[in-house]
């Protein structure tokens, strides 16, 4: 099988073990923000859903969970990712209310994460609000991950919700490479990277609808007029995704250091030169899953060495 088949295969093998006897799921942290890895994460998961008959009850960005879910009749889903460790407060403090909150006899699914704890203390607050949880199922993406929680749950091994999506059409490329660097705190360079760029910014209504969101923490009564159905959740998913594949799509070779870049531009058909991010999520991934694949990827130390490596051709 070719390397996207082979993932597509190893994906919906592992969360079949993680949704085992899951009929409906409410989805409890749609990512309604720019972060194009995000969005892919939670359209591969609407893949998975679609492929297993698992019905999406009803979606809620963080800032607009409804009170009723406390009390859910079906299974609560946390979106996929790498924010579980203290790095995002935010979201952490949406995933560990929720695990305490949560009726006890209800399943929680935390959807696959790479964990990094920033100090032990984020590890003692994951092991106290969350970990002690019955009837949780947490799934990692990497061994590094695993190793993180041992001794506190055992977790399932599951690859990225984004090998759901299968091969992702896009626009023949245009030039030789594109350079998606991070400029966030998960990035492992000190400076500014010359000709690249990180994933694009909402446009204004996003925005608009972003801030709203948040802003009902000041004004609750506002949660009523923002919630929206699935089908809209995933509606501005879809737009943020094209827009990320749209803007690694003109590059022969993707140069990056984020993991959806990497992940989405080989489904693509893109060759990869990958740098490592702060925390090792890129090479720890490909351990994981990658190094038996015919994956066109090569890893390199700096962005420097990628693009030399690129002119080379």
């Amino acid at each position: 099988m070719s390397y996207i088949e082979t993932m597509q295969s190893r994906a919906s093998e592992r969360f079949e073990l993680l949704h085992q006897g899951v009929e409906d799921v409410v989805f409890t942290d749609f990512p309604d923000y720019s972060n194009v890895g995000d969005s892919a994460i939670a359209l591969g998961q609407r893949a998975y859903w679609r492929s297993a008959g698992i019905r999406v009850r009803a979606a809620y960005s963080a800032p607009l969970l409804a009170p009723r879910v406390y009390d859910s009749p079906y299974p609560v889903v946390l979106n996929g990712g790498g924010s579980l460790g203290g790095l995002y407060g935010g979201i952490g403090e949406h995933r560990y209310s929720l695990a305490e909150r949560l009726d006890p006899s209800q399943l929680l699914i935390q959807e696959p994460q790479s964990i990094h704890f920033v100090d032990s203390a984020a590890r003692d607050e994951f092991a106290r609000r969350m970990a002690a949880r019955p009837n949780l199922r947490l799934a990692v993406r990497d061994e590094p991950s695993a190793a993180a929680v041992a001794g506190l749950i055992e977790p399932i091994l599951a690859p990225d919700a984004v090998h759901h999506l299968g091969r992702i059409p896009a626009p023949e490329p245009s030039q030789p490479f594109v350079i998606l660097a991070r400029a966030d705190k998960e990035s492992a360079v000190r400076m500014s990277v010359a000709n690249s760029r990180d994933w694009p910014a909402d446009p204004l209504d996003l925005r608009v609808l972003w801030w709203l969101g948040w802003r009902t923490k000041q004004v609750p009564p506002m949660k009523a007029f923002l919630r929206r159905s699935v089908d809209a959740w995933f509606g501005r998913a879809e737009r943020r995704f094209a827009r990320g594949v749209n803007m690694i799509a003109p590059g022969e070779v993707v140069i990056t250091d984020r993991l959806h870049a990497m992940l989405i531009a080989l489904q693509v058909g893109r060759r990869v030169i990958a740098i490592d991010n702060a925390t090792g999520k890129l090479s720890a991934y490909a351990q994981a899953w990658l190094q038996d694949t015919d994956a066109p990827l090569t890893f390199v130390k700096n962005f420097d060495e990628a693009i030399a490596l690129a002119k080379r051709g």
